[in-house]
């Protein structure tokens, strides 16, 4: 018995296995505005105070040791933070486990009398101190970087020349 050709195209075609072949999609047109890439180290942290609507600047660089060779004076509104910049996150890891979580005027085998109540934060390539005691900045760090991984009593604080 021989079946008709038709009738073999409509079960193949009713069982899905023929039919026309969709046309090819075309990717969307690129677009002229395309995201940056996102900001770590010192950028990235004064970039992020200032979308939270703090007035963050850098104000100057100052010997980091011995935490790092390279640190910068932030300053938000009249406060300053220090901050200490490194080649990548693992170096600042390791900077970070230098430091005594509860006596961070321990540093490795240096002793360093801060002025003012150190508190520590980290992330991507760098480590934020803030000696003072602005309970309106410390929360804008908090907010920005998370809870300090170091917090402990200093000496009075002082103005110094590298202050905002």
């Amino acid at each position: 018995m021989r079946i008709p050709a038709t009738l073999i195209c409509l079960v193949l075609a009713a069982a899905g296995c023929v039919g026309p072949t969709p046309p090819p999609t075309s990717d969307p047109p690129p677009t002229s505005i395309s995201p940056s890439p996102a900001l770590d180290g010192v950028e990235g942290f004064v970039r992020d105070l200032t979308a939270a609507e703090a007035p963050a600047r850098e104000a100057g660089a100052f010997d980091g040791t011995p935490l790092a060779p390279q640190a910068v004076v932030v300053c938000v509104g009249l406060q300053d933070l220090r901050v200490y910049s490194y080649a990548s996150a693992e170096e600042r890891a390791a900077a970070a486990r230098r430091i005594d979580p509860n006596d961070p005027s321990n540093i490795g085998t240096s002793i360093v009398e801060w002025a003012g109540e150190p508190k520590f934060w980290q992330r991507d390539r760098i480590l934020v101190l803030h000696l003072g005691r602005d309970q309106p900045t410390i929360d804008l760090l908090v907010s920005v970087l998370g809870q300090p991984f170091a917090r402990g009593a200093g000496r009075p604080p002082l103005r110094g020349p590298d202050s905002c």
